[in-house]
């Protein structure tokens, strides 16, 4: 019997022809179109994508003061009288921070709570976070009261109580909010009567209290730290904006009684990007109840 026998041939693999093996990748003149193209493109859409940011930002800001304002509001109705500002010059952890100085608020604002004031949020039952704009600075709020103002003070007892009066008595209402409230102007030089003029006491429609976001260059704010922001976070400062510094004395005297709301400008030589409120006395009292009574 013949044993089977099995042959093995050897394999052997072959390179196909014409085909390249080499690894693929980029040349550097294909990566540096590439990098040319992508900072075409950011150069086109990262303005625009800032500019929607910024203007998402003021959105946010201006809901949240408005909400401040409703919180204003709800204050007057049970107390009868606007708040002291809160001093934003104190650091977490300090039990005084977010209270309205002094408080409960019988006696005049303190001078650190004037010349510093922010939001006094504990007062108002909010939290911080409602008190600080979209750029984690707190909301500067001022208010009319103060020495120079004392008799006419919106934070003394009865302060903002208009009920007494009788709109049927000449000048009874007109008469008592002369001697109340700030103006607004849009410009720096605003004599009385002026066009820059926006509201003042004789014409009945002075402002109660200005809240001033001073936006995304922040200059002139405090931040939650309580620190104050001396220097700005970009752009600025206008002129416009150095009038609604914080860490300033309350503008009450002679022709410098008022703030500035205007509109926002690039322009660096006059830049501002404030966002202000500022409701009148009279809107204020009639918001929370306490409006001249009826003839």
């Amino acid at each position: 019997m013949r044993g089977n026998s099995y042959h093995f041939s050897s394999m052997k693999t072959t390179r196909p022809v014409g085909r390249d093996t080499r690894v693929g990748g980029f040349t550097l003149v294909e990566m540096a179109l590439v990098l040319l193209i992508v900072g075409l493109l950011g150069a086109v859409f990262l303005p625009a994508t800032n500019t929607m940011l910024e203007n998402s930002r003021r959105k946010e800001t201006r809901t949240k003061m408005e909400a401040l304002e409703q919180a204003m509001a709800r204050f007057v109705m049970v107390n009868r009288r606007l708040p002291c500002p809160a001093d934003g010059d104190l650091p977490p952890g300090n039990v005084e921070q977010g209270l309205e100085q002094p408080h409960p608020g019988t006696a005049a604002c303190t001078g650190p709570g004037l010349t510093n004031g922010v939001v006094p949020w504990k007062t108002l039952g909010i939290s911080q976070g409602d008190a600080t704009d979209a750029w984690n600075t707190l909301v500067t709020y001022r208010v009319w009261a103060g020495a120079a103002v004392a008799a006419d003070a919106l934070t003394q007892t009865n302060g903002m109580n208009m009920s007494t009066l009788d709109p049927a008595t000449a000048g009874a209402v007109s008469g008592w909010l002369a001697s109340r409230g700030f103006r607004a102007c849009n410009a720096t030089a605003c004599p009385a009567g002026s066009a820059a003029e926006l509201a003042s006491r004789t014409a009945s429609n002075g402002v109660a209290y200005v809240l001033i976001s001073h936006g995304a260059n922040r200059i002139g704010g405090f931040n939650v730290e309580g620190n104050y922001v001396a220097v700005a976070s970009g752009p600025g400062p206008g002129p416009l904006e150095n009038i609604n510094f914080n860490a300033a004395a309350v503008r009450t005297a002679g022709l410098n009684d008022f703030y500035v709301d205007a509109d926002f400008a690039e322009n660096p030589a006059a830049y501002y990007d404030d966002i202000v409120l500022r409701p009148t006395v009279i809107s204020v009292a009639l918001a929370a109840g306490l409006g001249p009574r009826k003839p």
